[in-house]
């Protein structure tokens, strides 16, 4: 089974982890066809839901609120990659044109889309948790006796930097072949290391699939 095939059929699994969330006055509204921006939906349904750190939360709440912070970090690894395929396209016109000022424009380019990736990386925060940002935020869900006590879902770096993503900032604005070429590689590797990341956060969300509701699992 591809990952995009279980992105598609985790659809159902987020979806009901916004149910949990969503006051229980309100009507659950199904999504709409067109594309949505989810992650201020998801925002939403957190901060309508955030309790202090002494509040006591049901199984299927917090099950809910783990899920549904993966599903904002996947929104966020979806803009990251979108940025790779950006760069990707800028070293292809980069090495089909020899002038050195273009290729040094290109270069800026490049950086910023670099720092762009910092900046999405750092701000996917949700419900106080990141997953991918610099530091070491993870998230632990404690389970009934009877399987296994504590499930967690861990955190995979994905800033730009050597510590994630490994991208190097074009040092000499791609004057030479080789660079672009280095670069191109980095991005290729970028792309995996994203693609096996939304794998991971998305296996590991879907353990919490049957805590979602004491009645049933999510199919």
């Amino acid at each position: 089974m591809s990952f995009e095939q279980k992105r598609f059929e985790a659809q159902d699994l987020f979806k009901y982890a916004r149910r949990v969330l969503s006051p229980k006055e309100e009507p659950v509204i199904e999504a709409p066809v067109e594309p949505v921006d989810i992650r201020s939906g998801i925002d939403r349904a957190l901060r309508q839901t955030r309790r202090g750190s002494y509040a006591v939360v049901t199984l299927a709440e917090a099950a809910a609120r783990a899920v549904s912070t993966v599903e904002g970090t996947l929104v966020a690894i979806d803009t990251i990659h979108n940025f790779l395929s950006e760069a990707l396209d800028l070293t292809a016109e980069a090495l089909s044109n020899p002038d050195a000022t273009k290729r040094a424009m290109v270069a800026d380019r490049y950086e910023e889309l670099r720092s762009r990736i910092d900046t999405v990386a750092g701000g996917a925060t949700f419900d106080a948790v990141n997953l991918i940002d610099g530091n070491r935020g993870s998230i632990e869900v404690v389970l009934p006796d009877g399987g296994h006590p504590r499930h967690a879902i861990g955190h995979i770096t994905l800033v730009a930097g050597e510590r994630g993503l490994a991208l190097k900032a074009p040092s000499e604005l791609f004057a030479s072949n080789d660079e672009i070429e280095a670069a191109r590689m980095s991005l290729f590797a970028a792309r995996q290391r994203l693609d096996r990341a939304a794998e991971t956060f998305l296996n590991q969300a879907s353990v919490l699939a049957p805590h979602l509701s004491d009645e049933a699992a999510v199919a």
